[in-house]
């Protein structure tokens, strides 16, 4: 099962979170983003995906994002803000912070999995794209990483090989 962080001051949504994602989901919760950093960093904690508020007290939505996004370690763990405005500001500000996804509270569950199931199977499919060495690194770490071979066409493949195998043969003989 995959692993969610769920960090929300208000222990009402933190419950209904996890009741929600109790069946698929291995959900941790903690009440701020101070206390969510410090569970991060203090051992093996690595969720597959974080789900924080904004207006928390100690350290905020907004702090605690940063703070992962620039860790170097943690900055790779999709996130979804929740709020309970329903502002452009606040979702700027997160998409801004390298939040994946925003969700108004109150949200519907139906949507929240819908998100969460969306960011947890992050596919990148390239055809002729290149990429430098580290971010190829990355995103084969992350299982992101599929290479799509070019299109050819099948009588051209062909055409070549036996053009390559003549090419052989007559070498051979000289």
């Amino acid at each position: 099962m995959k692993n969610i962080l769920v960090i929300d001051d208000n222990k009402t949504m933190r419950t209904i979170i996890s009741s929600v994602l109790k069946d698929k989901y291995n959900v941790t919760t903690k009440v701020d983003g101070q206390e969510a950093y410090y569970w991060l960093t203090k051992g093996r904690n690595m969720p597959d995906l974080i789900i924080c508020d904004i207006e928390m007290p100690n350290m905020t939505g907004y702090e605690f994002l940063e703070i992962i996004r620039n860790s170097g370690f943690f900055g790779d763990i999709p996130v979804i803000m929740l709020s309970g405005v329903d502002g452009t500001t606040e979702r700027i500000r997160c998409y801004n912070l390298k939040a994946q996804d925003f969700l108004t509270k109150p949200f519907n569950p139906k949507e929240l999995i819908a998100i969460i199931e969306k960011n947890l199977e992050p596919t990148i499919r390239l055809r002729n794209y290149e990429l430098n060495e580290n971010d190829k690194y990355r995103y084969f770490k992350l299982g992101a990483l599929q290479f799509l071979p070019e299109p050819f066409n099948v009588k051209e493949a062909e055409e070549k090989i036996k053009e390559k195998l003549a090419s052989l043969e007559n070498s051979k003989q000289s």
